[in-house]
């Protein structure tokens, strides 16, 4: 067909078969042909895709290239950071810090704050020196590169374990 629909077509196969399949999408659409292809899988859908739309509860919630989508998050990196305690003059704090674009509080209970900023790694040291200065322990740092999964996160508001 012109047109091939495909919904979740990597769920469930194993690395190897994936990787297979996705050669297969790949060779399909360079051959000129179009590609409807519906997944949760921002890996999947950054690897295959030419133009994307995030849909969140029905609503489209970004449109364009995966690199357009990626570096429209504010910074494009993204730090999960954990501290011992709720404290919101430290969460004040870490919005002053060079390349920091946005904080949000996190809303699951757990004490912790999403930097959106335009470094990663640099930036983990000052974030532990405000919380040391500030008496709070800082128990847990994840950082991630931009990512369509960062986007989605950003768009909708939602923590990892929602």
């Amino acid at each position: 067909p012109q047109v091939l629909f495909l919904d979740e077509p990597s769920a469930g196969l194993d690395p190897q078969t994936r990787l297979l399949l996705w050669e297969i999408i790949r060779e399909y659409n360079q051959s000129g042909k179009t590609i409807l292809l519906t997944t949760h899988n921002m890996e999947e859908a950054d690897a295959l895709c030419q133009r994307l739309a995030i849909i969140d509860h029905g609503r489209n919630i970004a449109l364009g290239t995966p690199a357009e989508l990626k570096a429209s998050v504010p910074g494009g990196f993204l730090l999960r950071v954990r501290f011992g305690a709720d404290s919101p003059d430290l969460f004040e704090r870490l919005k002053m810090l060079a390349g920091v674009r946005e904080v949000r509080v996190q809303t699951d209970g757990e004490n912790g704050v999403d930097v959106y900023a335009d470094r990663g790694g640099p930036l983990v040291s000052e974030i532990a020196n405000l919380a040391a200065a500030s008496a709070v322990e800082l128990s847990d740092v994840h950082i991630s590169e931009p990512s369509l999964e960062n986007l989605f996160l950003h768009h909708t508001g939602r923590s990892l374990r929602e």
